[in-house]
């Protein structure tokens, strides 16, 4: 996957945690960190730029998972029957997609994978659905943790199942979006 450059994570980590976020502010705080990182002093940030390191961050995102995706052989297809179940199953992976999650099903091992873009790293994370055992449970909620924690996402105040919690984040990271 291609990095982000320092703007583009700066937008986009903005963009994970509010959504609803406009471009004026996304412009102020990239202002006020790269002043801070002592970019060119005095020079503000227009519009154009922030919308660009938007969609560029967005793009280097959306191809890393699409092409992980295309790596592992996963199976995208949609799955509802209806002509409005397909649009909003669309909808839905449309989201996920600029939330930095990719969800296919892998048939070599009959399970439903879900690539994680996690920012901190800029790597994606693929996971596979499966019941924790204790050696992997403290491993995989802390994946989802730092993922929720990008995205602004408490972490939930009861004891969950890896299951549950990647499918409450996601419904959480669409809720949010409607």
């Amino acid at each position: 996957m291609k990095k982000l450059s320092d703007s583009e994570k700066i937008v986009i980590r903005e963009i994970f945690r509010r959504p609803s976020i406009t471009l004026n502010e996304l412009a102020e705080v990239l202002e006020n960190a790269e002043n801070r990182q002592v970019r060119k002093p005095n020079k503000a940030v227009d519009l154009r730029s922030v919308s660009k390191f938007k969609s560029i961050g967005y793009k280097k995102i959306r191809e890393g998972l699409l092409k992980l995706a295309t790596d592992f052989r996963l199976d995208l297809s949609l799955q509802e029957d209806t002509a409005e179940g397909k649009k909003e199953e669309e909808q839905v992976n449309e989201i996920l997609l600029r939330n930095g999650i990719l969800k296919g099903f892998d048939f070599r091992v009959n399970a439903m994978v879900y690539l994680l873009f996690i920012l901190k790293e800029q790597s994606i994370l693929p996971w596979q659905a499966h019941h924790c055992r204790p050696q992997c449970e403290t491993e995989c909620k802390n994946i989802l943790d730092s993922f929720r924690g990008e995205h602004g996402l408490p972490s939930p105040n009861i004891q969950l199942e890896v299951l549950d919690l990647i499918e409450i984040t996601i419904k959480e990271i669409i809720a949010r979006e409607k």
